[in-house]
């Protein structure tokens, strides 16, 4: 009888703590998927000649970019997963830029 009355807290303790450390090992995932999705927007943007036509709008989504890759190589996964998804957010308002520079100027 006793075992009953110590087993129950002892069982929803443990499960408080599993539920715990599994959202928390979410929040610290690497952000593989904003990374490459950085990577993708850069290229593209590269690819509608954004080098030339929104130089420092590309410049800083790549700027933002290594500095995502900085704080992902030192375990900042949140602050990586931030600057990546800036990084992104430039880069496909340089590969606008470029497209409504490019419609100008035709």
């Amino acid at each position: 009888m006793l075992f009953k009355r110590i087993q129950k807290p002892f069982l929803s303790t443990v499960t408080l703590v599993i539920l715990a450390l599994s959202i928390s090992a979410c929040a610290v995932t690497a952000p593989v998927q904003e990374m490459s999705n950085a990577r993708q927007s850069i290229k593209a943007a590269k690819d509608a000649n954004a080098e030339k036509l929104a130089t420092d709008v590309l410049s800083e989504a790549k700027q933002r970019l290594r500095y995502a890759i900085r704080e992902l190589d030192a375990g900042e996964y949140e602050k990586a997963r931030i600057l990546a998804l800036e990084a992104k957010h430039l880069a496909l308002k340089a590969r606008q830029l470029s497209e409504s520079n490019t419609n100008r100027q035709q």
